[in-house]
């Protein structure tokens, strides 16, 4: 009598736990809306703001999703900001020939930096946390040597698609796409049951090795579209194009609750719930006329508590 007892009480907990899990985060989205909507005057949800806020939610949201597999893996990709500058540079460079070619370009050159990571940790079993880290000084050293430091200057054609209806299309198609693929493809569920515990889903049969290198192709991938999105904003790539890509996706993420760890609890909603939180910080920060340095400081701030309440604890064996 006493097991089922202690079963329901363990399902009740782990129902509670999901719930609150579920809550907190919109909960904290709206507080987040009301207190910079106030502080800035009524700015944030202003007609006028809108398409300062979809480039917000654009950095925010695209590598977010990018990251999510990743990340439900209990894996980390620290070099999504040297992977954005140096196929950005490259668009730069070949855009004065063909736009075209250029964005076959960019997205080629970031695979083949994600495919050098995914190599890294999977083949020669380096933490990816060691291995992503590693590049990302690799990759910042080659962009400095690739623009002298500087900066380049693209084909201004790219200028055209700077438009609100092209940001927010391109953020929800490719919203749509990670959703479907993340929640209902077998690839979705393999990255989840290896964040889980890789044992079970190598014992039944799946190819892991394969299910923990694609992901650092889709996490470069979504760094191909930031490139080509700064360069569409800016028509430049400067040694700061893609500065902070990974704390915005890492953040989004553990803002909107995806454990620190991976899992089964790594859901999509919290890629949508994250990712709004993190552009409506981002965008009111600015709002409010910070300095850089104190926006960096209070991202830092919230990244140190974010991953304080994320981390599982009882799952530390699960974070290469």
């Amino acid at each position: 009598m006493k097991a089922p007892t202690l079963t329901k009480k363990q399902e009740g907990s782990k129902l509670s736990k999901e719930i609150l899990g579920t809550i907190v985060p919109f909960l904290g989205l709206i507080f987040i809306i009301v207190f910079f909507q106030v502080t800035t005057g009524g700015k944030l949800l202003s007609p006028n703001n809108l398409k300062t806020f979809s480039n917000y939610a654009f950095q925010s949201i695209v590598p977010a999703c990018g990251l999510l597999f990743l990340m439900s893996q209990g894996e980390m990709d620290f070099s999504m900001a040297g992977i954005v500058c140096i196929s950005a540079t490259v668009g730069a460079m070949v855009s004065k020939t063909s736009i075209p070619m250029a964005i076959v370009a960019i997205i080629a050159t970031a695979l083949v930096m994600g495919a050098i990571n995914g190599a890294a940790h999977v083949f020669l079993r380096v933490p990816s946390f060691i291995a992503t880290m590693a590049a990302s000084f690799m990759y910042s050293g080659l962009a400095s040597v690739l623009l002298g430091g500087g900066a380049l200057t693209a084909n201004y054609d790219f200028k055209k698609a700077d438009t609100t209806i092209f940001k927010y299309g391109a953020i929800l198609v490719i919203m749509l796409v990670t959703y479907i693929v993340f929640t209902y493809s077998p690839f979705g569920k393999h990255c989840r049951a290896i964040g889980a515990k890789a044992e079970v889903p190598f014992q039944a049969g799946v190819n892991v090795k394969m299910a923990k290198f694609v992901p650092f192709l889709i996490s470069a991938f979504a760094c191909a579209i930031l490139a080509i999105f700064a360069l569409v904003r800016s028509c430049t790539a400067a040694t700061t194009t893609g500065a902070n890509t990974q704390v915005n996706a890492m953040l989004a993420l553990l803002l909107g609750g995806v454990p620190f760890s991976g899992g089964w609890n790594s859901r999509f909603r919290s890629l949508i719930i994250g990712g709004l939180i993190m552009a409506v910080i981002t965008n009111g920060l600015f709002l409010l006329n910070l300095s850089t340095a104190n926006q960096q400081l209070i991202k830092g701030v919230i990244f140190i508590v974010a991953v304080a309440i994320s981390f599982d604890r009882k799952n530390t064996a699960v974070i290469k």
